[in-house]
């Protein structure tokens, strides 16, 4: 294990963690205060899944071939943008160029930040410590929801945003600082998403991987973009409440080191399936929440199976990664194909709200993650 690179490079994922997140408590009440509908909302919205689709695998090969920093830093600059693109206009255009922004710069920077510290540990413990840079992450991860909220209340919505502009050229100044190993050496192939994908899933396990992976990321929308207005609109409250709101559904995320020393005993397939099934019936459980305290015990339950899925997924792409020796590819290609569900869930999702109400969403994607569980299990599980 190389124990040097593993703390750095953890430590840059708690601090972009932190950076990232400040945004999801006011992000989608922000977008709707401009003047759009639910269902255009959820339209500009999608545009940050389907640039993750098209794109990831290109910025995993290349990854693989430039080397993780000189990635991180364009990642990093593209947050910036996308920041600014967020303020500078209200109108749709600038929205979408700062979703496609703002999709290029988390990937790049969250998942090669994470395929640096695969790189830097051995299989036998590989969930344990892989546990522990996702728990630390995720101290940051419920803790700046808060943060935004609290902004927004105490000075105006859009502070959040001049936040995370400053946070990332302080995070740029010290990228700048480290000089990568080796030089840009961007090849032709790079660009072939298609083979990259078909690569991915000729492996049969990583095949019904990526199905429950699209079903578990069909509930994005109704988690990032519709909770924060069920919360704002149904119970009358402030974006404060929107971001401890997402503390208490992180909470379990700060245990996914536990989570993953179990799995590396158990089984992470075993520990996938039984996350999954806890996430789904959670998301039922939102829709008769009657109350914020229940709501937010609810959202606990739910954040229990979402670690609990998330460590043993990123453990078992690891593995599969590592043996084809293009671990970054490996885990771009897994999460283009189950962000494929959160693209369409977005168009979906738009309809289901404005035919029935958030509540009848919640079940549809709890029953659906329920469902394609107990298919892929016998697929999953070793």
């Amino acid at each position: 294990m190389h124990y040097h690179e593993y703390v750095r490079f953890t430590e840059m994922g708690i601090f972009f963690s932190f950076i990232a997140f400040m945004i999801k408590p006011i992000l989608s009440p922000y977008i709707k205060s401009l003047g759009f509908d639910e269902f255009q909302v959820c339209l500009i919205f999608s545009v940050f899944t389907l640039t993750i689709i098209f794109l990831s695998p290109i910025i995993g090969k290349i990854s693989d071939n430039v080397g993780r920093k000189t990635m991180i830093l364009f990642g990093v600059v593209m947050n910036i943008l996308a920041m600014i693109f967020y303020i500078i206009d209200g109108s749709w255009i600038f929205l979408v160029a700062a979703r496609i922004f703002n999709a290029i710069g988390y990937i790049t920077v969250a998942l090669i930040i994470l395929s640096k510290i695969e790189d830097s540990v051995d299989g036998k413990t590989r969930g344990k410590y892989t546990g522990w840079t996702l728990s630390l992450e995720n101290i940051a991860k419920i803790a700046s929801p808060v943060a935004g909220g609290v902004l927004a209340d105490m000075f105006f919505i859009r502070a959040p945003f001049y936040m995370s502009i400053f946070l990332l050229l302080i995070f740029m100044g010290y990228l700048i600082k480290q000089k990568p190993k080796r030089k840009a050496k961007i090849k032709r192939c790079d660009f072939n998403v298609i083979e990259e994908l078909k690569e991915f899933l000729s492996e049969r396990k990583l095949k019904s991987l990526a199905l429950l992976g699209m079903t578990m990321h069909a509930s994005i929308p109704a988690i990032y973009l519709f909770l924060p207005l069920f919360i704002v609109e149904k119970f009358g409250l402030t974006y404060t409440y929107v971001g401890v709101a997402y503390f208490f559904f992180g909470f379990f995320n700060l245990f996914q080191f536990y989570f993953g020393e179990i799995s590396d005993k158990m089984g992470r397939s075993k520990m996938l399936i039984f996350g999954t099934s806890i996430y789904g019936f959670g998301l039922i459980l939102l829709s008769i929440s009657q109350s914020y305290p229940m709501l937010l015990l609810v959202l606990i339950l739910q954040g229990l199976g979402e670690s609990m899925w998330n460590i043993s997924t990123y453990c078992i792409i690891s593995e599969a990664g590592e043996k084809l020796k293009k671990e970054a590819q490996t885990l771009m290609s897994y999460e283009s194909l189950a962000r494929m569900g959160a693209f369409f869930s977005f168009i979906l999702s738009g309809f289901v709200v404005t035919i029935f109400n958030i509540e009848s969403l919640f079940v549809l994607d709890g029953v659906l993650i329920l469902i394609i569980s107990l298919y892929t299990v016998k697929y999953i599980i070793d």
